[in-house]
């Protein structure tokens, strides 16, 4: 109920950002003629530079969307990988002259390239991991009745990835602007290659059990000896990362008051809904690991004691 509550207002303050016009208009160039005007506003840097970027972004992820249609859990997993590989890509096809804005860009599309291939490799590829049945499963709303959550998911992929549109409309920035959304695109560097060795290290840990025929264990190497949720912590920090990198462009020369409110407002909504999301989880899968590896026949273990003394579920334990 929270998270329909969450996109209801994500499809308010899409609603007004297009009666508003948020967005500056594109910059026309100096060397075209007046008759390419209406083929600029047509090209995809058009697009991505005028009011339409949002819708697009959510028209996208839409697009990639309809993968549920196959599955309905692949709205949250191999769309939501595609999605993102699909505006990622798109920002970067509208060839953008800021090396800033490139690195954000490619960013977020090798994030989503990158979890799209993962998935996919653990669902239909990893030995000894039967993806297919736990995802038939969960197919437990008729096709055509999944249409509203992808469009209202697409929406909230397009929210998260506003960050990334703002900061290709404000492109260059300059002193302080341009450092800080440096600084954000290292980070978000960081956080993909955290994710990416944590996914990995846990996959191979369920892979090896699997190998030797032993029962299911807690990954608690690697990553995850600090933090019990590694891969969640990478995910949460990325997408910290991206909003970082774009929180400049809100505050961008020339962007109207109104724009720069309804430009936080999207990209505040798309941090918070994909944070509010992985702490669910994280607190969800707490609870079943309680059950699961803490307690057996109800009683308490010291099995598992020391590390969850040792670790957190989410932010690593250093000390």
């Amino acid at each position: 109920m929270a998270t329909r509550a969450l996109l209801t207002v994500a499809l308010v303050a899409e609603t007004r950002a297009l009666l508003l016009h948020a967005q500056a208009p594109p910059l026309k160039s100096l060397h075209a003629p007046r008759s390419s005007h209406l083929h600029a506003s047509l090209s995809l840097s058009g697009v991505l530079s005028g009011t339409l970027a949002l819708p697009a972004a959510s028209g996208i992820a839409a697009a990639a969307g309809t993968l549920a249609y196959v599955r309905q859990a692949y709205i949250f997993s191999l769309s939501y990988g595609l999605a993102m590989g699909g505006i990622g890509g798109a920002v970067l096809l509208a060839s953008p002259t800021s090396r800033l804005v490139q690195a954000h860009a490619a960013l977020v599309a090798g994030y989503g390239v990158r979890l799209f291939a993962f998935l996919l490799w653990r669902q239909r590829f990893q030995p000894g991991y039967d993806g297919l049945a736990r995802l038939r499963a969960l197919d437990k709303t008729p096709k055509i009745q999944r249409t509203p959550i992808i469009l209202s998911t697409a929406l909230f992929y397009g929210l998260m990835s506003s960050p990334l549109l703002w900061h290709f409309q404000s492109a260059p920035l300059l002193g302080s602007a341009a450092t800080f959304s440096a600084a954000g695109c290292v980070l978000a560097a960081l956080a993909l290659a955290y994710e990416a060795i944590a996914d990995l290290q846990k996959s191979l840990h369920k892979m090896s059990l699997r190998a030797a025929n032993k029962p299911d264990e807690l990954c608690t190497g690697g990553l995850y000896a600090s933090s019990r949720h590694a891969n969640y912590l990478g995910e949460v920090a990325f997408w910290v990362a991206s909003f970082l990198t774009g929180l400049p462009a809100v505050f961008a020369a020339g962007v109207p008051l109104y724009a720069r409110a309804l430009r936080a407002l999207s990209s505040g909504l798309g941090l918070a809904g994909i944070v509010f999301i992985m702490l669910s989880a994280t607190k969800r899968l707490e609870g079943v690991h309680a059950q699961k590896y803490r307690k057996v026949g109800g009683i308490p273990t010291s099995r598992y004691d020391a590390y969850y003394a040792s670790s957190n579920a989410l932010m690593p334990k250093l000390f």
